[in-house]
């Protein structure tokens, strides 16, 4: 193994979905599951997480859904509330792996929650790159997991085998579209990274 490929939510960065009902649930939204299974929500819900729509359509596709007299900016703030820390050991972790293999990220986000992430390492007086070769962000490319174009630009952009690649991810549709493709996939239960890091010897 020569390389290996991160996500972001629920990897790297803890998620907090105590916080994230609460904050959905006081601007008229179900939890996520149920923003995930009603139709009208996760149409606009998917693509703005993934950083693939604007603030402004996500809201006007919302807000029906929302309390009559909710703000914007407490849409957003409910939808930023999952979002969590990165703790200090997982960034050291990250910098040993960094010392044998190639390391990367590879995320479905949206601006604002990569502006949190970055501040999360910052705290720690460390940068996202510090750990990182390349960062690989849907809402700067684009693209979002599992759409495959996504993974085999990774590849190409960062000249790596997916043979030689160990690629950790908390989604079970992601994992199984980077085996499709070659990768040796991991499936990381939310927030504890290091128990699939100790799984696979790495």
């Amino acid at each position: 193994m020569k390389n290996i490929i991160f996500d972001l939510a629920g990897v790297i960065l803890n998620l907090n979905l105590e916080r994230d009902t609460k904050a959905l649930l006081s601007v008229g939204l179900p939890d996520f599951a149920g923003c995930v299974k009603h139709p009208g929500i996760v149409a606009a819900l998917l693509p703005y997480l993934n950083g693939l729509c604007t603030k402004e359509a996500f809201i006007d596709a919302a807000r029906p859904f929302c309390r009559e007299d909710v703000t914007d900016e407490e849409i957003l703030w409910a939808m930023d509330a999952v979002l969590d820390d990165v703790p200090l050991e997982r960034i050291e972790m990250l910098l040993e792996l960094k010392k044998k293999y190639r390391v990367f990220l590879l995320s479905n986000i949206y601006e604002d929650a990569w502006q949190h992430t970055i501040k999360q390492f910052e705290k720690h007086g460390y940068k996202p790159e510090d750990c990182f070769e390349h960062l690989f962000l849907s809402y700067e490319m684009n693209l979002a997991k599992p759409d495959p174009r996504i993974y085999q630009q990774v590849f190409a952009e960062a000249g790596i085998n997916p043979d030689e690649t160990a690629y950790f991810d908390d989604s079970r549709e992601n994992i199984e579209a980077g085996k499709a493709l070659g990768l040796h996939s991991y499936l990381v239960s939310m927030n504890k990274l290091e128990e699939a890091i100790k799984e696979c010897s790495l």
